[in-house]
């Protein structure tokens, strides 16, 4: 009888050793099958954060162009970074240098920005701007005349009819650059719309001499250089602080192989450029000088 007793108790212990063995592998059967869950979810939760969402952004272009052809100058330009990388581009204009000056003395900091020199210069100086690309081919200013002089000289000018874009244009400061002395001075007629039409006020007779870049020098060789300025970075995109890194990067490298796409042949074209090159803030060192020349910013 103690016998049976014994083996009925054993039977017991096997089968509730049994049962608490099943539990234990129920158990931990969920913790083994949710770890590749929180992988799966921690990884989408990475790949969200790296994940540049696509935005709408500002292009403001200097005002070298009246604004209507400004907008056939820049807009393959726009077009061509609309196709080639996930974000849209707007384009932005002032109607001249005064009212462009206005909004960079009120603080005005487009998301993107396409200037000379000297005022990427300033927006990296004050507004923490970050210059992407520039034109490969530097700038320069020329004045030009049609002078029949075999020679002709600065001094030749003072108190004659030059013409220029107004300033703060570059051209403008470099001009009154060339004449320190406030009695030795041209008479400079800024009411120039664009560089073009500055050199065309010459033709007109209404000036003798003009402030001109390298690329109208070239196209006018019936016209005298008196004096060419030093050279500086040209054409130079530069981005906002509010603009990520991320989205600097994609229009940096769509920029740098624009002369490799023959479909948008036309942005460059128009901008008078061969192609975009890596711009460095080092280049742009001190030449916001050019502008404490004239103005308190």
């Amino acid at each position: 009888m103690a016998a049976s007793i014994r083996c009925l108790l054993l039977l017991a212990w096997f089968a509730l050793s049994a049962q608490a063995f099943a539990q234990t592998q129920d158990e931990s059967a969920p913790a083994d099958t949710d770890v590749p869950e929180a992988s799966e979810s921690s990884a989408a939760q990475e790949g969200s954060q790296t994940a540049v969402e696509p935005m709408t952004l500002t292009l403001h272009v200097h005002p070298i162009f009246p604004p209507d052809q400004a907008e056939l100058v820049y807009r393959p330009l726009l077009n061509y970074l609309s196709a080639t990388t996930p974000h849209q581009f707007e384009l932005s204009t002032s109607r001249d240098f005064h009212r462009f000056w206005l909004e960079i003395r009120r603080g005005n900091m487009p998301d993107l920005v396409l200037e000379d020199a000297h005022l990427i210069a300033l927006r990296i100086q004050r507004d923490g701007y970050m210059p992407l690309v520039k034109a490969a081919e530097p700038a320069t200013f020329s004045l030009l005349t049609n002078s029949m002089s075999a020679d002709p000289q600065l001094q030749d000018f003072v108190a004659r009819p030059v013409s220029s874009m107004p300033a703060p244009s570059l051209g403008y400061l470099i001009l009154s650059s060339w004449y320190p002395n406030p009695m030795q001075q041209p008479r400079i007629l800024s009411n120039a719309a664009s560089w073009l039409d500055a050199i065309e006020i010459v033709f007109s007779m209404e000036a003798e001499a003009a402030i001109a870049p390298h690329n109208l020098v070239a196209r006018y060789v019936n016209m005298v250089p008196v004096r060419t300025s030093e050279e500086f970075p040209h054409a130079t995109i530069a981005a906002s602080p509010s603009v990520p890194a991320d989205v600097q990067n994609q229009i940096r490298e769509a920029l740098l192989t624009l002369h490799e796409n023959g479909d948008h042949f036309t942005a460059l074209h128009e901008l008078d450029i061969d192609q975009f090159v890596p711009a460095q803030v080092s280049e742009y060192s001190g030449l916001e000088q050019w502008l404490s020349d004239i103005y308190v910013f």
